[in-house]
């Protein structure tokens, strides 16, 4: 869980419902994110909210193997080393419209499109990295945190997105 979300609202409803000062990427609607993507995520820099790209699946600063992590459960993120550092020192939010999620219904998966009842822009917490590749290349990770799913969910899917 969450494998799929996503951001159909304007670039305009986005910077004012979050109260953006700068955005370094351009916002368009986009309906189908998902993991290995770049994503845009809100992060704080000098007492600004501003919008940055990351690519969806967290890869730990200190990584030697590379395997992208999309979701974080928020019950054990300060106990795993992969989150630890990320979870007190670099949080962000993930601006969304809503998100998919899939239930298995007589054999067969039935899509679900879980959206807030007004339908206004949302936000997932998340966390980001900043990780070296051995050739040096710099790539930006997040990941999206997840606790168990509520009462409204739990008939779709065990988790859901903070």
């Amino acid at each position: 869980m969450c494998g799929r979300f996503a951001m159909t609202d304007s670039e305009e409803k986005i910077m004012n419902y979050f109260q953006i000062q700068h955005s370094e990427v351009l916002l368009k609607p986009r309906y189908n994110i998902c993991p290995s993507q770049d994503i845009p995520v809100i992060v704080k820099r000098d007492g600004f909210r501003i919008i940055e790209n990351r690519r969806w699946g967290l890869i730990p600063f200190w990584s030697k193997n590379p395997k992208p992590i999309i979701n974080a459960r928020a019950e054990t993120v300060i106990k795993k080393p992969a989150f630890k550092q990320a979870f007190i020192k670099r949080r962000c939010l993930i601006p969304s419209s809503g998100f998919f999620e899939w239930a298995k219904e007589d054999k067969k998966k039935q899509p679900y499109f879980i959206r807030l009842k007004n339908n206004s822009p949302m936000a997932f917490a998340g966390l980001w990295e900043v990780w070296s590749s051995p050739e040096g290349k710099i790539v930006k990770t997040c990941a999206i945190l997840t606790v168990e799913a509520n009462s409204y969910l739990r008939f779709i899917h065990h988790r859901m997105p903070v």
